[in-house]
């Protein structure tokens, strides 16, 4: 393995090696066993847990199953927007890992959106919510959407009438346990829905003891993805999904860009705070071989890309070919085993 810094000062280089020391000693967890999902278990979203907002039941668990089915359906049902013309799964598709492949998705009159559409299928173990992390709750981050007019742009009271006046849908709500349909009761459903979809993958399996799990090259990408510092920003259950951090940090990623636009300042839109400029939510990496196009503007356009963008602005390393494809066989670990 050879590596070059880009930008040979001193002082990059030593803060290259404090943050491949500091995700040794500190985010060391993302090997244990403790940050695996376990193929025994589904999330049950609750709002009594301050950070990780789940409780982990048991999969025997009937009326759970009556509102992961119901959240389903509302999921796919066009009813949930004032058009009728899309879904919450007309951006989170199935079949591409819950992004839906595009820059951008396109909102309910058919014009591009400002951000990229991440995947959700492990949103369960986000601590933030939306691209900068300006939401501290899935729910609250859900009502944006619900809210927002050129998305669902729902009124909760005029959607909960209708769907009380849907027999089925008033016979589900009962069955699963809802006293009413309601705002809260439309949110939780979907919400149970959305946290049920985290699977367990191979480099779960392979953290819970399975070592075949991962083929030789897999490891070595593994251990090179600790070795670099990747595992400092990309840590925990999630490898992501847990803080905010500048997007170019030791190389300007919009140097060449003659316009910044809006969706660029990252949390600073929120906060309007100088220190927030660039800056947003590490994605998670879970199956993320699935779902390109990457970062918040769609700009990375295959996961080689992605990854060496990566070591450049946010490392300050030139990697090799070699590195970027043992990393990138470690990456594709992380998609849905079950």
């Amino acid at each position: 393995m050879q590596v070059t810094i880009i930008g040979t000062s001193t002082l990059c280089i030593r803060f290259i090696k404090l943050l491949c020391v500091i995700s040794t000693l500190l985010f060391a967890g993302a090997s244990l066993a403790n940050d695996a999902i376990s193929p025994r278990y589904i999330q049950q979203y609750s709002e009594t847990l301050p950070l990780a907002r789940i409780n982990v039941k048991s999969i025997d668990n009937p009326v759970q199953d009556l509102k992961i089915q119901l959240g389903k359906r509302l999921f796919e049902d066009p009813i949930l927007s004032s058009s009728g013309k899309i879904a919450c799964s007309t951006c989170h598709q199935a079949d591409l890992g819950f992004s839906d492949g595009k820059d951008f998705s396109f909102d309910n009159e058919g014009n591009p959106l400002p951000y990229n559409t991440p995947s959700i299928q492990y949103v369960a173990y986000n601590y933030y919510f939306g691209w900068t992390g300006r939401f501290p709750r899935l729910q609250d981050h859900f009502d944006a959407l619900m809210l927002n007019p050129k998305l669902m742009n729902r009124d909760w009271l005029q959607l909960s009438l209708e769907l009380s006046k849907n027999e089925e849908y008033a016979t589900s709500f009962n069955n699963a346990g809802y006293r009413e349909i309601s705002k809260d009761s439309i949110s939780d459903a979907i919400i149970q829905y959305e946290y049920s979809l985290a699977k367990p993958s191979r480099y779960d399996l392979y953290l819970l003891g399975e070592s075949q799990q991962l083929t030789e090259k897999e490891k070595q990408g593994y251990e090179l993805f600790k070795e670099f510092g990747c595992n400092s920003c990309h840590q925990g259950t999630n490898l992501g999904g847990n803080l905010r951090q500048k997007f170019g940090l030791m190389k300007d990623i919009f140097s060449n860009t003659k316009t910044i636009k809006k969706r660029d300042y990252g949390y600073f839109t929120t906060t309007q705070q100088e220190e927030d400029k660039f800056y947003f939510r590490v994605p998670s990496l879970r199956n993320v071989s699935n779902t390109a196009p990457y970062f918040h503007d769609g700009s990375a356009k295959t996961l080689y890309q992605a990854v060496e963008i990566m070591f450049v602005h946010q490392l300050g390393i030139k990697p090799t070919h070699t590195d970027l494809e043992l990393i990138i066989a470690f990456l594709h670990t992380l998609e849905p085993h079950q």
